[in-house]
């Protein structure tokens, strides 16, 4: 299957999401911070990472920079406990409660599924 960059602060969910991941079939790696993301991304070409939900905002752009940065062919999956995304720069998003994270599997395949983006630089203004 496919390569897993799970990011997280809450070590009681991303145990169950790793789990439930690797029942599919996905090889899960877990980070918790810039430095265990960065040394992850150096050692394997993730195909996605999980953004979790107990991350604030302004951690997931900060993730996502670095991850984008440093894991390019990684697609990102936002979970969020909320109604509406948090960060709406992830590929994905998947609405998820505290405790069981309904549908990740099938949020992870359907990003498999698909096609790259090129990602560009963004312009700066001029």
């Amino acid at each position: 299957m496919a390569d897993v960059l799970c990011i997280g602060i809450n070590s009681a969910a991303m145990q169950t999401r790793t789990l439930i991941l690797e029942r599919a079939g996905h090889t899960i790696t877990q980070a918790r911070d810039l430095r265990q993301i960065k040394a992850a991304c150096e050692r394997t070409s993730f195909a996605v990472a999980i953004l979790g939900q107990s991350l604030n905002p302004s951690e997931k752009q900060r993730i996502a920079d670095l991850v984008r940065t440093d894991c390019k062919s990684a697609r990102l999956l936002e979970l969020h406990e909320g109604i509406s995304p948090e960060f709406p720069g992830a590929d994905a998003h998947l609405q998820v409660n505290a405790t069981e994270p309904h549908g990740l599997v099938d949020a992870v395949t359907a990003l498999l599924a698909m096609p790259k983006k090129i990602r560009r630089p963004q312009a700066s203004g001029c």
